[in-house]
């Protein structure tokens, strides 16, 4: 019919990636949980049909989002594993600082902002346990590894793999929950920093490795992103 608006179709991984855009930015502004199936389609302009062509139920939206977030990350860290070369402590330092430096490039401070507000909680929760998954597979090989030629002293390398994640990640969620108590964003970037180095020296202790293995540059571009990342706070977790 003349003037009626032509029907758009796209590929559909482009369709999938889109609508996952799109319940992204909903979670940044409304939050997980406030979030609906009807918002994600009514912003994309296509029906509810189309959305459970690509996921089973809101759940699966959220898993979806969850394995998308991380995975640039862990295919970087399992790169960097593969390559690294000589004793597994070595190797490790080199996962290390892999992170570091991908975490320095792609910063985002405004999504670390959004993932710890309150709305959020479910989908942060399912993001570390998706992240300690993936993590668990690049560490424990090197770990193991490192029992093994002698450059790491641990009892097990399974327990040293789980107390390293709770370091990483439940370590790392209580240092947050403190920084953003602090009364303003020079107080906010020291307890990030000092809980950082704290975490970084338990580390050491743990996989037995000398003092200084692992270390955390501390640049004017790392403090102006912890300063920007303080002033984009949800003040509703204080």
């Amino acid at each position: 019919m003349a003037g009626a608006a032509a029907r758009v179709t796209k590929a559909p991984e482009v369709r999938r990636e889109e609508l996952l855009d799109l319940a992204l930015e909903l979670c940044r502004t409304h939050g997980y949980d406030a979030m609906s199936v009807e918002q994600v389609t009514q912003a994309a302009g296509v029906a509810k049909g189309t959305f459970y062509h690509y996921f089973r139920s809101k759940a699966d939206l959220q898993t979806q989002l969850v394995r998308r977030f991380g995975s640039s990350l862990f295919n970087h860290l399992t790169a960097a594993a593969i390559e690294a070369e000589g004793p597994a402590a070595a190797r490790l330092r080199v996962i290390m600082d892999a992170a570091a430096t991908y975490k320095a490039r792609h910063a985002d401070a405004s999504q670390a902002a959004f993932l710890y507000r309150t709305e959020n909680y479910a989908l942060r929760h399912r993001l570390f346990e998706e992240w300690r998954e993936r993590a668990r597979l690049v560490l424990l090989p090197v770990i193991t590894e490192g029992v093994a030629d002698g450059s790491m002293r641990v009892a097990s390398a399974e327990g040293a793999t789980d107390i390293l994640l709770l370091l990483w990640l439940d370590a790392g969620d209580h240092l947050w929950g403190r920084a953003v108590r602090a009364a303003d964003a020079d107080a906010f970037t020291q307890v990030v920093v000092d809980g950082s180095v704290a975490i970084l020296q338990a580390q050491e202790r743990v996989l037995g490795l000398p003092e200084g293995t692992f270390t955390m540059p501390i640049g004017p571009d790392v403090l102006h992103l912890l300063k920007e990342l303080h002033a984009k706070l949800d003040r509703n977790q204080e």
